[in-house]
């Protein structure tokens, strides 16, 4: 879907990412994991189209048939890839159902009034994230986990093939956290979303994505399904602390051997 060759990122002349490449595959959810620092968050500014690498290239679409982002004008290439950023600011004068609305924003010129079918998707992704109940209500009423919500129902409306969502659990409880990530689940069996998220929580980025990309000082360690991906032993030679894998159920968890 998405294949990136030896990007390269500098922010005032030091390196954030050296020549790393990789894919992103259709259909799937991609976590991007590693350390602080280490570079999932440029490099899904990158994958985005929200920041221009340094060097290297990125191409959408099938290994036969791929474009180069270059060849597409940022609208055209806000229909195809819709982006959550890890910190947004809170509107005061708009609600739930007017932030919704722009993300019909790609297709439609900023002087035409929205039409039926931009009507549709933005109901449509209020429904499909719950917060149809409170179209009305002003985004400073909102709790923290119900804003996020409406972030993603923004997004969501863009109608886009692939989301990017930076960080989105951050700050949230563990229930929020959760409702979140099953509805981005949800978004991905039964619409075929690709998504691609920057997640720090191994067990949920394990749990609920089925692709990662393991990044430490800006390169790519590791590139696979989760099983090939979160491990022990890479995840306790990456992060430097000493990780064990447990039995839960169904689920194997991760989680650091320490002593009080």
């Amino acid at each position: 879907m998405i294949h990136f060759d030896n990007i390269q990122v500098n922010i005032n002349k030091a390196a954030i990412l050296h020549s790393v490449s990789g894919h992103i595959p259709e259909g799937a959810i991609t976590a991007l994991i590693g350390p602080n620092g280490s570079g999932k968050s440029t490099l899904l500014s990158v994958l985005s189209g929200l920041r221009a690498p340094n060097g290297g290239q990125c191409f959408i679409g099938s290994k036969e048939k791929k474009a180069d982002y270059k060849r597409y004008s940022r609208a055209d290439l806000a229909k195809q890839i819709a982006l959550l950023p890890q910190r947004n600011p809170v509107p005061a004068s708009l609600s739930v159902s007017d932030l919704v609305a722009f993300g019909r924003h790609p297709h439609r010129p900023w002087y035409r009034n929205l039409s039926s079918e931009d009507k549709e998707l933005i109901d449509w992704a209020m429904k499909e994230t719950g917060i149809w109940d409170y179209q009305n209500r002003a985004l400073t009423q909102l709790s923290g986990g119900e804003l996020q919500r409406c972030w993603l129902a923004m997004v969501l409306a863009q109608n886009t093939p692939v989301l990017m969502l930076d960080e989105p659990t951050s700050w949230l409880d563990i229930s929020h956290q959760i409702s979140l990530l099953k509805i981005v689940r949800r978004l991905n069996k039964a619409h075929g979303k690709t998504v691609v998220w920057v997640l720090h929580d191994l067990n949920q980025a394990s749990e609920f994505s089925d692709h990662a990309i393991l990044l430490n000082h800006g390169k790519v360690v590791a590139q696979g399904t989760t099983d090939e991906v979160i491990t022990p032993t890479l995840v306790s030679d990456v992060y430097e602390t000493k990780v064990k894998s447990h039995q839960l159920g169904d689920s194997h968890i991760l989680w650091p051997e320490y002593s009080a």
